[in-house]
């Protein structure tokens, strides 16, 4: 009798556990439209949940770019999303017909951005029905001035295409892009928004006449103004002129532990003879991640040509273990297998200090071409990535153009 009962209790515990850990409800699959909203400002955002098994998968979708976050840690009615590449988290809690939750970094949980999600809307700010033809269009291409918080002026340059009342773009500066911005345009009111797992961000502008654009961009918590004029031959300045080699100097030296502690240079014997590329990097940094995730593929299929690629990795804690830690779930995700160097903290002119070579360092990333002797044969500041659609291709030649120009050298 006193076994049977103690079977009794424990079925009973096991059941209950069960029901705690397992999810209560399932998720409709499908799309889903989310707004984050805080200090009277919403930042829209799209998502797809679909399943793998019985585990959900959210992806996130900015114009033609789908961020897949597949990790997830289910409590209850509650659902967590890491994209560690970002160190940030998504909590979603299921509510009735809708769900709701956070977002919030993994350094800084106390910081949270709410946000309410609803199923089968795929729209973006304004529901498609209500947006009627506009005699403003946004398609081209726009000379920018961002407004700092100090007054500063960031120049960029703005590329939109408008189908239907729906547009995509994004702005290009000298460090690199925006990203895959997505929205509409309504009333001469231009909106459009991007999230992917880090920070959201919000385009906010208005017509002022057929030429001229004005308003704001940003986050939630800060933003900088923008103003832009309508310029069909606006274009980034050269991004192999912005970062150079100091007078008296040829070569790109240095020395820093890989990722196992272990001291490594240019003049080791590894690199000796062969063609070097190396970005100065970070794993917190978006466009970094495009270069990575155009590296890593691009390596695997050209390092039996005495080619070598070389992160250094300046990352947000001055730690070693951090760094490991950090290029332990970025390796994975971006296909990194070439060498990478723990540079220090990220800091411009803490890296520019410790490549005393170069005249400074404008941005993460900044790319190095070095020769088979080892001289510095061309540096390139910042990444257009995917999202510039012409900017990216014409990088990607120009890439593999010098490649195999320094490859084929005696």
């Amino acid at each position: 009798m006193l076994k049977s009962n103690w079977h009794a209790i424990i079925f009973g515990l096991i059941a209950l556990l069960t029901s705690c850990s397992a999810p209560q409800s399932r998720i409709a699959e499908g799309n889903w439209r989310g707004v984050f909203s805080e200090n009277g400002k919403e930042i829209p955002f799209n998502f797809t949940i679909s399943y793998l098994g019985s585990s959900p998968v959210l992806t996130y979708r900015n114009a033609s770019d789908h961020f897949v976050a597949d990790s997830v840690i289910v409590s209850g009615d509650t659902l967590i999303f890491p994209v560690e590449v970002y160190d940030s988290r998504l909590t979603v809690i299921r509510d009735s017909n809708k769900l709701s939750g956070y977002w919030s970094r993994n350094s800084d949980s106390d910081r949270k951005l709410s946000f309410e999600a609803h199923p089968d809307e795929e729209f973006r700010f304004w529901i498609p029905e209500e947006i009627t033809s506009s005699e403003f269009d946004p398609t081209g291409k726009w000379n920018v001035n961002l407004i700092n918080a100090d007054s500063s002026i960031t120049p960029a340059v703005a590329e939109f295409k408008n189908e239907s009342g729906r547009v995509t773009g994004t702005i290009l500066t000298t460090t690199g892009d925006y990203r895959f911005l997505e929205g509409q345009i309504k009333d001469g009111k231009l909106k459009l928004s991007s999230f992917s797992g880090g920070a959201a961000s919000l385009l906010d502008l208005q017509f002022e006449g057929k030429d001229s654009l004005s308003g704001s961009f940003g986050g939630i918590f800060a933003t900088r103004k923008f103003f832009g004029k309508r310029d069909s031959q606006a274009a980034p300045p050269d991004a192999y002129s912005l970062t150079f080699l100091k007078e008296g100097y040829e070569t790109l030296d240095f020395s820093f532990p890989d990722l196992s502690g272990n001291p490594v240079s240019l003049s080791d014997d590894k690199y000796k003879g062969k063609v070097k590329i190396v970005t100065i990097m970070g794993t917190w940094c978006p466009n970094c991640m495009d270069e990575s995730a155009f590296l890593g593929p691009w390596y695997e299929e050209n390092k039996d040509r005495g080619v070598e690629v070389i992160a250094l990795s300046f990352e947000q804690k001055d730690d070693l273990a951090f760094a490991q830690s950090r290029f332990e779930k970025f390796s994975k995700r971006f296909g990194v297998t070439y060498d990478v160097l723990f540079a220090g903290k990220a800091d411009k002119k803490a890296a520019a200090e410790k490549l005393p070579a170069l005249n400074q360092v404008w941005s993460f990333p900044t790319t190095v071409f070095i020769d088979k002797a080892g001289k510095v044969r061309k540096i390139h500041t910042g990444f257009a990535g995917p999202a510039t659609g012409v900017h990216f291709e014409q990088f990607k030649e120009e890439f593999n153009s010098l490649v195999d120009q320094l490859v084929a050298e005696g």
